[in-house]
C-alpha cells in the first residue's frame, strides 16, 4: 500500500468517526452533541443580530425550540419489542425530514426525546410546525409485522425571549413538552399560552 492509499483510507474512517460523534446512528439525525454544538452556533448568531436585551425593542430574527417525546414508548417498546421501538424512532427521523425546512435542524436528544430548531420562526409558527408533526405521527401510525401500531407524541414550543443561553430555551421546550403530557398526551403546548 502506498501513502496516497493510507491517506484516502485515513480519509475515510476520520468521515465515519466524524458521523459517529455528532449524529444518531438508528435516525440518522443529529444527535444530542451534533444538535446542541449546531444549535448553539445559531443561537449565538441570532443573539447578536438581535442585539442587547436592555436595547431590544422586537425581535429581528425570530427563533424556537420544539421538544417532543413519543407518547407510551416504553410501553411499545414492552409490548412489541425492542425492534418495533427502533422503528418508530426510524419513523420519527422519516417525519421530521418529510415536514422541515431546509435549514431547520432536527436531532434525536436520547432516547425517545427529539429537538427541533426552527430559525426564522416565532411561537405562533412553531406551534403550526409541531402540529403538523403531531397530526402527521397520528395518522402515520408505524406498521410493524403486519400490524398498525399507533404512534403519538407529545409537543412542547419556546420561543427566544431573552434567553440567556440555549440550554435555558430547550429547557422551556421540555418543560411545555411535560405540560402536554400532562395534560393528556398527543397535544402541542406552547410555553406561557
Amino acid at each position: 500500500m502506498d501513502d496516497e492509499e493510507n491517506i484516502k483510507k485515513l480519509e475515510v474512517e476520520i468521515t465515519r468517526l466524524r458521523k459517529l460523534v455528532y449524529y444518531d446512528e438508528l435516525t440518522g439525525l443529529l444527535n444530542r452533541r451534533g444538535f446542541a454544538e449546531e444549535a448553539e452556533r445559531e443561537f449565538a448568531l441570532i443573539s447578536r443580530a438581535n442585539g442587547p436585551a436592555e436595547k431590544r425593542t422586537g425581535f429581528v430574527i425570530p427563533f424556537c425550540i420544539i421538544f417532543f417525546d413519543l407518547d407510551n414508548f416504553k410501553k411499545l417498546n414492552d409490548q412489541y419489542g425492542h425492534e418495533a421501538g427502533d422503528e418508530a424512532l426510524k419513523l420519527s427521523a422519516k417525519i421530521l425530514h418529510g415536514k422541515l425546512r431546509t435549514g431547520d435542524l432536527a436531532g434525536r436528544w436520547g432516547g425517545e426525546e427529539f429537538t427541533v430548531a426552527l430559525i426564522g420562526a416565532n411561537a405562533e409558527r412553531g406551534r403550526v410546525v409541531a402540529e403538523k408533526l403531531r397530526k402527521t405521527f397520528a395518522e402515520t401510525g408505524l406498521e410493524y409485522k403486519g400490524q398498525k401500531i399507533e404512534v403519538t407524541g407529545s409537543f412542547g414550543v419556546a420561543e427566544y425571549k431573552n434567553h440567556p443561553s440555549l440550554g435555558d430555551l430547550i429547557n422551556d421546550a421540555d418543560r411545555a413538552m411535560y405540560t402536554a403530557k400532562e395534560s393528556g398526551r398527543n397535544k402541542v403546548v406552547v410555553l406561557g399560552q
